[in-house]
């Protein structure tokens, strides 16, 4: 694209780099801008991730 930078890589290869800002909505619990955010009736305003830690079993963290 033409709005897009040129990044050199160590193996001196090269990659386009273009940065826009999201189209999705912005979950109102965690912030983050995902597609699913309104796809739960009880919970339209927030993603899924967000639905299963407030009315599900939570989600399972592999990392502290």
């Amino acid at each position: 694209p033409a709005a897009a930078l040129a990044a050199a890589l160590d193996s001196g290869g090269t990659v386009w780099i273009e940065a826009k800002a999201s189209a999705a909505p912005k979950c109102e619990r965690c912030w983050h801008r995902r597609p699913e955010v309104g796809n739960n009736t009880q919970h339209p305003t927030l993603c899924d991730r967000c639905v299963e830690n407030v009315a599900g079993a939570g989600e399972v963290r592999r990392f502290i």
